[in-house]
């Protein structure tokens, strides 16, 4: 069995437990992901697995609470799961880490790096959401937009609702990918045309609503809320990836993202959409990487130097 295909489970201190999986040296830097809303992340494809081992980094895909095995936790916030991390660090028994948040996932990464910074040496956010933020909902398809309104105004409703429509996907998952190009910009349906990519967001969506699709709700409705702390007051590198033709979260979000935090480096690509993180995944886990070696060497530079007792 490989590394990759292990689910393991790190211990809360409140008796919940959070279900991830690892790929790469135990002795890497440790990069914890953070999947978005409508994934699950407990898969890695042979490109990222030979790269994970190339970068020499121990990267651990981590469930939030109700997605994968992960316990649920009943009005969870973006801070509380950055409280969430450092326990899974612990347990992991490092102290220090970069992270990179997907989509749904770019808040969660930010949380960690506010609340922890002396521990996150380098973040990235990848088609992240801006605060109070999601969706320019005139730019999505009509049964999307209709669905992400009764999220916010009716959610048990709209959990009802979709448990009841889960039948359908998972008789015919073809169906996933179909409503995921629906009026889709052509970048996003290049990418899903392809099979492999398709079949892995297809798993990936009912991977994420195994359990019915509150956990998907819950993580839409945290992200669109205030999340408790600035942008402004995130105080290390943050790298902001973001296509230009995504119309899920539109590139507004990351221009504004961009200019509130305080040290950040932007990359926005033109041809791109919402899904373009695996097909660029040597060039941003390279730039993670490299983030982390130069918070590395200011880390050697700012110890304190042990002078020899012959020369005191």
């Amino acid at each position: 069995m490989s590394d990759q295909a292990i689910v393991r489970f790190a211990p809360l201190r409140d008796g919940r437990r959070l279900s991830f999986r690892a790929i790469g040296p135990h002795d890497g830097t440790l990069v914890l992901y953070l999947h978005g809303a409508i994934g699950s992340p407990q898969h890695a494809c042979p490109e990222l697995e030979a790269l994970a081992h190339d970068l020499q980094i121990r990267y651990v895909m981590v469930s939030r609470p109700g997605f994968g095995g992960s316990s649920p936790a009943p009005g969870r916030t973006i801070l509380s799961f950055a409280r969430d991390a450092g326990s899974l660090a612990d347990h992991l028994g490092r102290e220090r880490f970069a992270v990179v948040g997907v989509s749904a996932g770019g808040p969660y990464a930010l949380g960690r790096a506010h609340e922890l910074p002396e521990r996150v040496m380098a973040t990235t956010v990848v088609s992240g959401m801006a605060p109070g933020g999601c969706c320019a909902p005139a730019r999505l398809p009509l049964p999307a937009q209709l669905g992400l309104s009764l999220g916010r105004r009716c959610p048990r409703t709209c959990v009802r609702a979709g448990d009841a429509l889960l039948a359908i996907p998972r008789r015919h998952p073809r169906l996933v990918a179909l409503v995921m190009r629906a009026g889709a910009p052509p970048a996003d349906r290049r990418l899903l045309a392809d099979a492999g990519a398709s079949a892995s967001a297809t798993a990936r969506f009912l991977a994420a609503a195994s359990d019915g699709i509150g956990a998907i709700v819950d993580d839409y409705l945290i992200c669109t809320r205030r999340w408790g702390f600035r942008p402004t007051d995130v105080r290390g590198l943050v790298h902001v990836w973001h296509g230009c033709q995504d119309t899920l979260v539109p590139v507004d979000e990351a221009v504004w993202l961009a200019g509130q935090l305080p040290h950040v480096e932007v990359a926005l690509r033109p041809d791109d959409g919402h899904y373009f993180y695996r097909r660029r995944l040597r060039e941003i886990l390279t730039a993670l990487a490299a983030a982390v070696r130069a918070a590395d060497a200011r880390v050697a530079e700012a110890a304190p130097r042990t002078v020899p007792a012959a020369t005191r």
